[in-house]
């Protein structure tokens, strides 16, 4: 033990006490030895026990305060309570949703485009080996989608283009190029055969059938379905950088401002104009619709009687009054 004016000091710390007993305690309490009597390597041996014991006490600690982030801004919290009440209603949470359903939908479009690419390569396949019987057979497998769950990639650049660029007009013109194009027959889900008359006809796309509903009632879902196509064009291009590319920056700017103010699409004379329009194209492309129909549903001799459209497929529709109302 070293004395220095009559003190008697610590070897570990150089802490210095007046008696021998307050070293002792001091050693028992702090240093948990008993001997003071120690030699230079067990005063080395401890002190690096004691560097990793407080190495490791700071990375647990670091550790801690890493899982006390919030996963949404990386806010730092001391409790996990005030994390988890902070989270619950972080500014952040909810743009994070919308970018991660934004990836999702992105995912399934161009899951959808690989699909389209598959299936295109396999008719050009069949046209190639098959005669045209069989070419027909491939068409008769055609199913009609369900209104609102239309691919953007059936649709070329030209067509995308032409919605955007008729502004006001765009959810008319999305209807007229996505469900009414000669070329996309598995987007013929609706038609009218009257247009005094108080429904359409849509082909169910659960059974593959045609139904009556009501024009009124039916109008909003197509309203919602030409918004929600140009929203996804708007993704798109949010996106997907390729195209993005294919789309000016002027129509981008245009399709930003059709979705800023697509509340007035929804107001009583606005879509009084919209339902006249619509009725109008479905009544005037109506042969297309219900050529396609012919071709890809066969009559089901065991269903009931009362069809909706006749053995030669015309439109039933003396029952259909004529007091449409929006």
């Amino acid at each position: 033990m070293d004395i220095h004016h009559g003190l008697h000091s610590c070897k570990l710390c150089n802490k210095n006490y007046s008696s021998y007993k307050s070293l002792w305690n001091h050693n028992k309490k702090i240093h948990t030895i008993h001997d003071n009597n120690m030699t230079l390597n067990d005063i080395k041996m401890t002190l690096n026990d004691t560097n990793v014991t407080l190495n490791n006490n700071i990375n647990k600690v670091v550790e801690i305060k890493k899982k006390l982030n919030c996963k949404y801004c990386d806010k730092k919290f001391n409790h996990r309570n005030n994390r988890w009440s902070h989270e619950k209603n972080c500014k952040n949470k909810n743009e994070n949703e919308i970018i991660e359903s934004k990836k999702i939908f992105i995912n399934n479009n161009q899951i959808n485009n690989n699909q389209k690419i598959n299936n295109n390569q396999q008719i050009n396949n069949n046209q190639q080996i098959n005669n045209n019987q069989q070419i027909n057979q491939q068409i008769n497998k055609i199913v009609i989608n369900q209104i609102g769950k239309e691919s953007i990639d059936c649709l070329p650049i030209k067509d995308i283009l032409k919605i955007v660029r008729d502004g006001s007009n765009g959810p008319i013109t999305c209807i007229k190029k996505l469900n009414f194009n000669k070329d996309i027959p598995e987007n013929h889900s609706f038609c009218t055969t009257t247009l005094e008359g108080k429904h359409f006809t849509r082909i169910n796309h659960k059974t593959q059938k045609p139904e009556k509903i009501n024009k009124s009632d039916f109008i909003n879902e197509i309203l919602s379905s030409s918004l929600k196509f140009i929203d996804n064009i708007s993704m798109l291009i949010e996106f997907d950088e390729e195209f993005r590319n294919k789309i000016p920056i002027e129509d981008q700017n245009k399709i930003k401002e059709i979705l800023k103010n697509q509340d007035k699409f929804h107001l009583s004379k606005n879509k009084k104009a919209f339902f006249n329009c619509i009725n109008d194209i479905s009544y005037n492309f109506k042969d297309l619709i219900l050529a396609t129909w012919k071709v890809i549903q066969p009559l089901d001799e065991e269903a009931d009687t009362e069809y909706l459209i006749d053995e030669n497929f015309n439109y039933n529709s003396s029952s259909d009054e004529s007091d449409t109302e929006l």
